[in-house]
């Protein structure tokens, strides 16, 4: 094995050329090494381009600038409200409580001597008369239900049921707590007849009962049968029963019962100024529950709003609170989103504005666990519903003053160059209202501004309220975008002085204007959507001469590519176009000096933008352009700028075309080339 390898080495050692040379190879390499955008508004001072009337209009300039940019989320505040119940428990709903207790005949009859010879079970015998035979204390176990109770209403029944063939006379009975000398209750029965019932009863009003309680039998006469004989059997007894019924418990130690704390609807209603809504589609949002309870059981909440659905659901929530700890509270915070939840702010009957239904209840599943109970327990909650930022409202929207301020960068525009015949500019500012109100539109001061002077707008136009009709909803209730109204104003040499204000090529302008929401107070049935508004654009239009075929673009990126070796290669441009006009594109790399080195140019053109009916283009026309090239690497690594040229020719469109500001060409630059590494 060793040999082998040295073999290799040996081998591979004098196979190498003598002088160590270093080796080479070719490798491709693609990557973005430039960016640029070409816009009109970037030609300012490029002299292939001037401003003039164009006699035919085949071509024009437009210039848009947003202005006003209101949103409709501004309108409409909903503050957070909360609602709060405090329920204590005056009353705790126990069920009857009964316990009963047996002395059968077989009992008795071995109570008495020979007993069970004299009297056989299933035959018959004359009874003689025993007297106090029955002398007795006997338990009531009430532990099942309760170890203690204090009572401030209710009522407890002691009843003797002689069930025994024979009749009892003077028949004593107390009814106590256990090793308790205080009789809760007496009975006192001269004859008790077989078949026969007695009942006595007691309030229980003040009194405290245990759960071990016990009946003493101080005396029972037996009457006897004779002469006569009777049937003996030893299931007959003579049974006592104890009924606690319709209490009140003050506190005590028991299981507690099942039973609802709480049921109740309740209205809240919003105070959202003159705005009457009938319906909210939720954006942020939502409901925050503070639970606190000092019942020692666990207490089941469940919460609605009928009116307020997702996908048709409504919103409930449901949680519990745990039992509270002795003598302390627990408390639960939960919040529940109301995001995209739609709210029907007509209440329960559908016959007001402005409100929420709301339905709460709370109740207890007795667990069956002994608990402390007292009714000073209570249950204390509080709802919020937390500032509703709606994404769509339907309503009326009041008639709000809507003031907006605003100053603009118009220094872009400021800075073309060329002439302009102030005669032939149409100056409009267009705006589009999508609120479903009408609104009356006020300027109240517009501007200009440079460093020189100021210019207010002068028109007779500005003496009256642009008036917009509301926006038309699509659908009643749809969460799709509504159709805008729309109305501008037309400004000109002959109604203004907006010639002067350009004219003197402002670095500002400065805007100020109200905004009445429904003038003509009739929008009942109105609307808003969170994300649109009101908004207005200034639109300057100038028609355009060429003194040249072309219009050309230019801008310079920097650029640095230290790439020996260069073999062959190409540079790529992907290109993105929204004019309405082909261009070609010349690249020309220059070096810090701005000397040219090297002018490349592609067999491919950038591909024109499509119109639509309104004369504006769709968007974004893809182009791919190759710049090949060969033996550049010198002048490669000596370029630290690369200039981009796009030539626009004159539009060959058989209806008027304009060139609008927001108008780009978006440029990427890709190296794609072969060189040699040594």
């Amino acid at each position: 094995m060793k040999t082998l390898l040295y073999s290799l080495i040996i081998l591979i050692f004098f196979s190498c050329k003598h002088d160590f040379e270093k080796p080479s190879w070719n490798t491709d390499i693609s990557t973005p090494i430039a960016y640029s955008q070409l816009s009109i508004l970037k030609i300012a001072n490029d002299s292939s381009i001037r401003f003039d009337t164009l006699g035919d209009q085949r071509l024009s300039f437009v210039y848009l600038k947003e202005l006003i940019n209101f949103k409709a989320d501004s309108l409409i505040f909903i503050d957070p409200i909360s609602t709060t119940k405090n329920v204590k428990l005056d009353s705790i709903n126990f069920s009857n409580t009964k316990v009963t207790h047996s002395v059968n005949m077989g009992q008795l009859a071995a109570s008495i001597p020979l007993g069970t010879l004299l009297f056989l079970d299933g035959g018959q015998a004359v009874i003689p008369a025993y007297a106090n035979l029955l002398n007795d204390t006997f338990p009531i176990d009430a532990n099942a239900y309760f170890e203690t109770m204090t009572f401030s209403e209710g009522y407890i029944d002691l009843s003797i049921y002689n069930g025994l063939p024979t009749d009892l006379s003077n028949l004593v009975l107390e009814l106590r707590n256990k090793d308790d000398i205080n009789t809760i209750i007496s009975m006192n029965v001269p004859l008790l007849s077989s078949g026969q019932t007695e009942i006595a009863s007691e309030s229980l009003a003040g009194k405290t009962l245990f759960g071990d309680l016990e009946v003493e039998i101080l005396n029972a006469d037996i009457v006897g049968t004779s002469p006569n004989a009777v049937d003996i059997d030893y299931q007959d007894a003579l049974k006592a029963e104890i009924i606690i019924r319709d209490i009140k418990v003050q506190e005590g130690i028991a299981i507690f019962p099942t039973q609802e704390i709480f049921n109740e609807d309740t209205v809240v209603s919003f105070n959202i100024g003159d705005v009457k809504l009938n319906k909210v589609l939720v954006d942020e949002g939502g409901v925050e529950v503070i639970g606190v309870s000092t019942i020692q059981d666990t207490l089941k909440v469940e919460y609605k709003i009928p009116g307020t659905t997702l996908n048709g659901q409504p919103f409930e929530f449901y949680f519990e609170l745990p039992p509270a700890p002795i003598g302390g509270s627990i408390s639960v915070t939960k919040f529940f989103d109301f995001s995209n939840y739609e709210i029907d702010m007509t209440g329960k009957y559908y016959d007001t504005i402005n409100t929420i239904y709301t339905e709460s209840r709370g109740w207890i599943d007795s667990s069956g666990v002994i608990t402390n109970i007292s009714l000073s327990d209570s249950v204390f909650n509080t709802i919020t519903i937390k500032e509703i930022k709606p994404k769509i409202a339907w309503g009326y929207l009041g008639s709000d003053t809507l003031k907006e301020s605003h100053s603009i960068d118009f220094s872009t525009f400021s800075n073309i160059s060329g002439e302009i015949d102030l005669t032939q500019i149409d100056v409009s500012l267009l705006t589009q209202n999508f609120i479903g109100a009408s609104a009356n539109v006020f300027i109240q001061n517009f501007n200009s501004q440079n460093n020189q002077q100021n210019i207010n707008l002068q028109s007779t136009i500005l003496e009256t309220p642009l008036y917009i009709p509301a926006a038309q909803e699509n659908s009643t209730y749809s969460t799709l975008a509504p159709t805008p109204s729309s109305n501008s104003l037309e400004f000109n040499e002959d109604n203004s002085n907006i010639d002067q204000i350009i004219e003197s090529k402002p670095q500002t302008l400065n805007l100020d204007v109200d905004i009445i929401l429904n003038p003509d107070g009739n929008q009942n049935n109105g609307f808003l959507f969170k994300e649109y508004g009101i908004n207005s654009d200034l639109k300057i239009k100038i028609p355009l001469s060429l003194s040249a075929k072309n219009i050309s673009f230019k801008d310079t990126a920097n650029l640095t590519l230290n790439v020996d070796n260069i073999n062959d290669g190409n540079f790529t441009i992907l290109a993105q176009n929204s004019y309405p006009l082909e261009a070609q594109l010349i690249l020309t790399l220059l070096d810090e000096n701005d000397k040219v080195l090297e002018i490349l140019s592609s067999q491919q053109i950038i591909q024109a933008s499509t119109l639509n009916a309104d004369g504006r283009t769709l968007g974004f026309q893809s182009s791919e352009l190759l710049f090949p090239f060969y033996n550049i690497s010198e002048s490669l690594n000596q370029s630290r700028k690369i200039a981009f040229e796009a030539i626009l020719n004159t539009p060959d469109h058989p209806q008027h075309v304009s060139l609008y500001s927001d108008y780009v060409i978006d440029l990427k630059l890709i190296a794609n080339f072969n060189y040699t590494i040594q």
